[in-house]
């Protein structure tokens, strides 16, 4: 179905950085051009591949005068975002992984929304999320949940019901952002691997005019152990929190906004704990200029919360727990 008349407007552009992701990438540029209502600008930016990504991209920019081909020397998928910013022409920014797959109607189901109120700047959505098999094989499960529904003010109290709720994600995929929202808080992406949206929609979250959320699931996200949040196992994962954390407290000041840490401990509370688990898990070596860092989180996170301490102070008891609660299950 072609771009409806009545939804021509805004203009949406969506932003793909992709690296030696040729096996996946064509399913994810499809989902895209069968939406019901179609992007009018899909900029993907390969990353330096070396498997023929870029060979698959020029086929289908020949197809389709809406795909734009960008070459870039492999400098991570922060410096891809942040060029594929500079030259998105639409009202809208969507940025997607590579791998992943949007439902049909999420761009017709945004441009209603958008109608219906027209100071809206941020479309917050679900995922789900389905195992890397055939596509007769899988089955999706809800991973990043929406609980909440309905058009709210950004700001700090939104905030804190995104926290409460668990509906405040951390991840691009999940929202629709404003063009004019962005250049607005100055938001570009941490030259970071991992993390790097957190601080990037904390900005939004606190500073858009409107958002709507609904619980509707719009984003598939592939899971794969070869995703590089799945296989980074290395303090950078840990070390990238605290760079992330500096970002978001820094980009509050310069916005001359009054806001407490506690509110962003909530926000970064997936994160923190994840690097308690990560660290141990793993066995991670604290480089020496962090280990003060992290004695302050493990304390943080450890005071009232006996999950928490079991992981870290009995790692051994709580990986046995886990293994016995895995085989009850599997058993059931």
């Amino acid at each position: 179905m072609n771009n409806p008349g009545d939804l021509a407007q805004p203009t949406l552009s969506v932003i793909m950085p992709v690296y030696n992701g040729r096996a996946d990438l064509g399913e994810a540029v499809d989902s895209l051009l069968q939406q019901t209502v179609v992007p009018q600008q899909i900029i993907i930016i390969d990353d330096g591949s070396t498997d023929g990504t870029d060979q698959l991209i020029e086929e289908y920019c020949q197809r389709d005068a809406r795909i734009q081909l960008v070459r870039n020397a492999h400098g991570g998928v922060s410096a891809a975002r942040n060029k594929g910013l500079e030259l998105a022409t639409g009202d809208f920014i969507y940025f997607m992984d590579a791998d992943d797959l949007t439902g049909p109607t999420l761009f017709e189901d945004f441009l209603r929304e958008k109608q219906a109120c027209p100071q809206l700047e941020l479309f917050c959505f679900a995922a789900n999320m389905f195992l890397d098999v055939p596509v007769a094989e899988r089955q999706h499960k809800i991973t990043h949940a929406r609980n909440i529904k309905g058009v709210y003010s950004g700001g700090t109290a939104f905030l804190q019901q995104l926290n409460s709720s668990g509906s405040a994600h951390r991840v691009l995929w999940s929202s629709v952002i404003s063009r004019d929202l962005i250049n607005r808080t100055n938001s570009r992406f941490l030259p970071i691997q991992n993390h790097e949206d957190a601080p990037f929609m904390f900005n939004l979250y606190l500073q858009a005019q409107k958002v709507y959320v609904t619980s509707q699931a719009y984003y598939f996200k592939r899971y794969t152990t070869t995703s590089l949040s799945v296989r980074t196992r290395d303090f950078s994962w840990v070390k990238n929190y605290f760079i992330a954390r500096e970002g978001t407290e820094k980009a509050i000041r310069a916005a001359n906004l009054p806001v407490e840490s506690a509110l962003v401990d909530d926000y970064y509370f997936p994160v923190m704990s994840g690097c308690l688990k990560m660290l141990r898990e793993h066995d991670m070596t604290v480089p020496q200029e962090y280990q003060p860092r992290v004695n302050a989180l493990v304390r943080k996170l450890t005071r009232n919360n006996i999950k928490l301490m079991v992981i870290w102070y009995l790692n051994p008891l709580y990986s046995s727990l886990m293994y016995c609660k895995k085989k009850l299950s599997s058993a059931l």
